[in-house]
C-alpha cells in the first residue's frame, strides 16, 4: 500500500488519456501523501536523534577505555563472523583510502593511520618507500598489527617521538617492499608525534567513535606538515533512507540536500545500537553507550576549518546500505552477489544528488593554516563533551 498508492497516482498522471482534471487531483493526492509521509518522518527522526544523544551522555571516558581496550575484536575477526559478502565491502573502502594516500604520499614520506586496526592500509603501501605509522587504541589491535608486520610495539608515548629522529624512522622494516612500519598504542586525542612531521594522516571509521572528535581533529592538525593532507571516511548522516523513494520521496531529498544543508537532517545517529554495559549508579542499574556518531559533510568541513584544515573533495560509498532488504538479498547471492554490488556502487556514485547518500563519508582536507584557537573553542562540535576541557 505504502509503494502501491504513489506509484497508482504517478502512473494517472503519466497516462496521456487522462483528463486535466484528474491529473491535477492525482498530483495534488501524491503531493499530500509525501508531505504527510515527510512531517511524519521528520517527528520520528527528531525524537530519535534527542533520544540517541541522551543515550550518549551515558557514556564516560572509563567506559570508553574498558569497551575498547577489552572487548572490541580485531577486524579480520569480525569479518570471520560477517562473511565473504562484508569482506568484499570493506575491501573496497581500504582500497579507496589506500588510492587517495597514492595520490598524496611523496617518496619518503611519512604516513599515520589512526585507528590502524589490523594495518590493512599498511598492505595497500608495502611497495612505497615511506614510513608508516600505526596508532591504535586497543592494545590488543595494535599487538596484532604489529605481529603481523613483523615490528615492535609501544604503549603509549615513546622516549622520543614518533618521528623525531632517524633511528626511529628506520626501524621496523617491512618484510615486503621498502615500506617501514612503527606501531604504538595511543589516543586520537593524544597523538605521541611531534608538530608538522606528518605528510598524511589517515583516519578511516574512527571518528565517529570518539567522545571528543574535535581534539582528535585539532590534533591532526597539529601533527601535519604545512601543505599535508588529512584523509578521512566515517558514517553518513545523509545515507540512502531504508524505505522506498516512491513512498519517501521527500525523506531521501532532506537526505541528499542536508549534507551541505545540515539543518535540514531529521534523523541522524549518535550511538551504538546497543548499550555496551551496564552499571550500577546511586543504586539504578544503568545502560552505558558508546558514541557512533554519523557526521554531516558541511559541519565536519566546518569543524576542519576551524583546526586550519580546508577540504580538498568529498565523496560517499557503499550503496545499498549493508542493513538494507537489498544488501540482505545480495548477501545470500554469493559471487554473484557481489558482483551485483559492484555495479551498483559504480552507478550510484555517478549520479546527481544520489552520489552524496552512500553509507560512508569521504574527506580529504589539506593543512593550510593555523586553528583559530590552540584548543578546540567550545560549542564547536555538536557532541554531548564537547564543553569538557580535557580526557
Amino acid at each position: 500500500m505504502r509503494n502501491g498508492l504513489p506509484a497508482f497516482l504517478i502512473a494517472v498522471i503519466a497516462r496521456k488519456r487522462t483528463p486535466a482534471a484528474h491529473k491535477a487531483a492525482a498530483a495534488l493526492a501524491l503531493c499530500g501523501f509525501w508531505g504527510a509521509v515527510w512531517a511524519r518522518y521528520r517527528r520520528s527522526g527528531h525524537a530519535q536523534t534527542a533520544h540517541e544523544r541522551q543515550l550518549m551522555a551515558t557514556a564516560s571516558f572509563e567506559s570508553y577505555r574498558r569497551h575498547y581496550n577489552e572487548r572490541v575484536p580485531t577486524i579480520e575477526e569480525e569479518l570471520e563472523i560477517w562473511g565473504a559478502y562484508h569482506r568484499h565491502r570493506h575491501e573496497m573502502r581500504y582500497d579507496l583510502v589506500a588510492k587517495e594516500v597514492l595520490g598524496h604520499l611523496l617518496p619518503g614520506g611519512t604516513v599515520a593511520d589512526i585507528g590502524c586496526g589490523s594495518a590493512a592500509l599498511a598492505d595497500r603501501l608495502q611497495h612505497l618507500d615511506a614510513h608508516y605509522i600505526g596508532i591504535e587504541y586497543g592494545w590488543h589491535q595494535v599487538s596484532f598489527a604489529a605481529k603481523k608486520h613483523d615490528c615492535a610495539t609501544s604503549r603509549g608515548p615513546l622516549s622520543t617521538s614518533l618521528v623525531d629522529t632517524e633511528a626511529e624512522m628506520s626501524r621496523s622494516p617491512s618484510k615486503v617492499g621498502r615500506l617501514r612500519t612503527s606501531f604504538v598504542q595511543a589516543g586520537a586525542e593524544t597523538l605521541p608525534i611531534r608538530d608538522g612531521s606528518v605528510d598524511v594522516v589517515v583516519m578511516s571509521e574512527v571518528i565517529e567513535h570518539l567522545l571528543r572528535p574535535e581534539l582528535a581533529v585539532w590534533e591532526i592538525a597539529r601533527v601535519l606538515k604545512p601543505g599535508g593532507v588529512f584523509v578521512m571516511t566515517t558514517n553518513n548522516a545523509s545515507e540512502v533512507p531504508l524505505r522506498s523513494p516512491l513512498s519517501h520521496l521527500l525523506p531521501w531529498a532532506e537526505k541528499a540536500l542536508g549534507a551541505t544543508h545540515p539543518r535540514l537532517i531529521s534523523l541522524r545517529p549518535w550511538v551504538w545500537p546497543e548499550p555496551v554495559e551496564q552499571v550500577s549508579i546511586d543504586g539504578t542499574l544503568t545502560e552505558i553507550y558508546v558514541p557512533h556518531t554519523h557526521h554531516i559533510q558541511a559541519e565536519t568541513t566546518s569543524l576542519f576549518a576551524a583546526a586550519g584544515l580546508s577540504r580538498i573533495r568529498w565523496s560517499t560509498f557503499e550503496f545499498p546500505p549493508p542493513q538494507s532488504a537489498t544488501a540482505k538479498a545480495l548477501e545470500a547471492r554469493g559471487e554473484l552477489g557481489k558482483q551485483a554490488v559492484d555495479m551498483i556502487e559504480a552507478v550510484a556514485r555517478r549520479l546527481p544528488m544520489i552520489k552524496r547518500m552512500g553509507c560512508h563519508l569521504m574527506m580529504t582536507a589539506r593543512k593550510t593554516g593555523p586553528a583559530v584557537a590552540a584548543q578546540p573553542p567550545q560549542g564547536i562540535w555538536p557532541g554531548p563533551f564537547s564543553c569538557e576541557v580535557a580526557l
